[in-house]
C-alpha cells in the first residue's frame, strides 16, 4: 500500500507593484518568487544543469531520538547567502509537533505553521512524538527503550516554500540515538554520520523514507548493483536471510522494468505486535515478519511494495486502482519472470482472482483494496495481452507504466486511458467498463 501523496508544483511570479510595496523600493530589482512543494517535483533539466552557487541554500536537518520521552528533539537549520527563502509553511498537527522554537517568526494557525526565517538564516527546534497508531489501533511508528521504527517523512513534515526563482536547495541529515544504537535509512547508515539527502530532481529537499534505529539484526547484501539492507530490532522473528534471497531471486526482473531502481533499499520490521501490514516509501519498505513472501494466490506482498518504491507511482481522485492493480500484478507477473512459479501457476492464479472478483466491477476509487484490486489485476492483464497484440509484441503493459513514471505526475484515469489507446493505436477493450 502507497501512503505517499504526491502535490503538483504551482508556480507565482510577484508582480512589480507587489515588490514595491513589500520592500518600498524605487527601483524594480526584478526579483521573482516561487512556490515550491517539499513533496517534490522534478526541477526543470536547467535548475538541474546550470545552478547559480549564489543561489544555493543549505537545509541542515537534525534529530535525536529520546526513549525515554517518547519522542524525537528535531532541528532544522537554514543557511542562506542572503534572502533565498522566504517563508515555509509546514502541516504540523499539534499532537505530533510540540515545543515549536523559532529563532526567528512564526505563525501558527491550527495545523499550518509559517516559519519566516532571517536573511542569513534560521533555526527551528520542535519535538515529535513518534508513537503513531493506526485505525485498527495498531502501531506503525514506534520508540522503546532498545528501539524506534518511523518514517522521516512525518519526523520532517510536508511543506510548501517560498523561495526566490532559481534558487535550490542542498540538505543533509545527522541522527543521534542512545549509545549503542544502530541507525538504518534509506541513505545509509546513519549513526555517527552526516548523510546527503539530497535530490537533484527536486527543488526543495527534505528526509523521505523508513528510519530504523536500536540494537538491530541487519543483513546485507549487494543485489543488481544496488546495496540491500534488511533490518528488524533484534527478538522480533524477521527471517531476514529468507528476505534477502527472495530479494536477490526477484529484483533482476524488476530491475529490468524501472532500470533507475534506487541504489539503495532498506527493508525494516518490527515486533510481532505491530501493525501487519506492509507500507512502502521512498528506497525503503516497512513489511510484517508474519506476512508472507509470497501469499496462497501467489501474489507478493514484499514485490507489491517493491513495485511502489521502483515506480513511485500514486493516484489522482478515483484511481487509486490502477496504482494498487498495477502492484498487485507485478507482484505475480514477476514471480513467472524470476522462475518462481510456472505459467501454469500463474494461469491459476488468475482464475482465482477472477472468482473473487466475479461480483466486484472496475470502478474510480480512492483508496482500493481487496476484491477491487484482485480486478484491477484482471483488466492489466487484458490490457497487456491487447497492447502485446496490436504493437507485435513490439510494446507491453511495462511499456505503459515506464511512460507514467517518466511523467513524473498523478496517475489519472483518463491520462492512464490515452497512454493505453496510443499504444494499440484504437480503444482499449480491456478498459471499456473502468473509469
Amino acid at each position: 500500500m502507497n501512503d505517499r501523496k504526491r502535490i503538483r508544483l504551482t508556480r507565482v511570479l510577484e508582480t512589480p507593484a507587489t515588490v514595491l510595496a513589500r520592500r518600498g523600493l524605487h527601483i524594480l530589482l526584478g526579483v521573482c518568487c516561487c512556490v515550491a512543494l517539499l513533496a517534490g517535483r522534478i526541477a526543470p533539466a536547467a535548475a538541474q544543469n546550470d545552478v547559480d552557487p549564489a543561489k544555493v541554500y543549505q537545509l541542515v536537518y537534525g534529530a535525536t531520538l529520546d526513549p525515554k520521552a517518547r519522542v524525537a528533539h528535531a532541528t532544522l537549520t537554514l543557511k542562506q547567502p542572503r534572502r533565498l527563502v522566504r517563508s515555509i509553511e509546514f502541516v504540523m498537527p499539534s499532537d505530533r509537533y510540540l515545543n515549536i522554537r523559532p529563532t526567528s517568526r512564526i505563525e501558527v494557525k491550527g495545523d499550518r505553521v509559517t516559519w519566516r526565517p532571517l536573511k542569513e538564516g534560521s533555526v527551528l527546534h520542535f519535538d515529535f512524538v513518534i508513537d503513531n497508531k493506526r485505525s485498527n489501533g495498531a502501531a506503525d511508528a514506534r520508540i522503546e527503550d532498545t528501539w524506534a521504527l518511523l518514517k522521516l517523512d512525518y519526523l520532517f513534515p510536508r511543506a510548501t516554500a517560498r523561495v526566490v526563482k532559481g534558487a535550490t536547495s542542498k540538505a543533509t541529515l545527522k541522527l543521534v540515538a542512545p549509545k549503542g544504537w544502530a541507525i538504518e535509512t534509506p541513505y545509509g547508515r546513519g549513526a555517527g554520520r552526516v548523510l546527503d539527502v539530497g535530490n537533484p530532481h527536486r527543488l526543495f529537499d527534505r528526509p523521505l523514507g523508513w528510519l530504523l534505529a536500536g540494537k538491530l539484526g541487519v543483513r546485507r547484501d549487494t543485489v543488481s548493483e544496488r546495496s540491500i539492507s534488511v533490518a528488524s530490532p533484534l527478538g522480533s522473528h524477521l527471517k531476514a536471510n529468507d528476505v534477502l534471497a527472495f530479494v536477490r531471486w526477484t529484483l533482476p526482473s524488476l530491475v529490468k522494468v524501472f532500470p533507475d531502481f534506487p541504489k539503495r533499499l532498506l527493508i525494516v520490521s518490527g515486533p510481532d505486535d505491530m501493525w501487519r501490514g506492509g507500507l512502502s516509501g521512498v528506497g525503503s519498505l516497512y513489511l510484517h515478519s508474519s506476512r508472507p513472501l509470497i501469499s496462497g494466490n501467489r501474489t507478493s506482498p514484499m514485490l507489491h511494495e517493491l513495485f511502489h518504491v521502483a515506480s513511485g507511482l500514486h493516484g489522482e481522485t478515483g484511481s487509486d486502482w490502477i496504482v494498487e492493480g498495477l502492484a498487485e500484478y507485478y507482484s505475480l507477473e514477476l514471480l513467472l519472470r524470476a522462475g518462481g512459479i510456472s505459467e501454469y501457476r500463474y494461469n491459476k492464479s488468475l482464475d482465482v482472482l477472477a472468482q473473487w472478483s466475479a461480483d466486484t466491477p472496475c470502478a474510480a476509487t480512492d483508496r482500493a483494496q481487496g476484491k477491487q484490486t484482485a480486478r484491477a489485476v484482471l483488466v492489466l492483464h487484458e490490457l497487456d495481452t491487447e497492447i502485446r497484440a496490436a504493437s507485435r509484441d513490439k510494446a507491453s503493459l511495462d511499456t505503459l507504466v515506464q511512460t507514467l513514471v517518466h511523467a513524473n505526475q498523478s496517475v489519472t484515469n483518463a491520462d492512464f486511458r490515452a497512454a493505453a489507446v496510443k499504444l494499440i493505436k484504437g480503444p482499449a477493450k480491456a478498459l471499456a467498463g473502468c473509469p
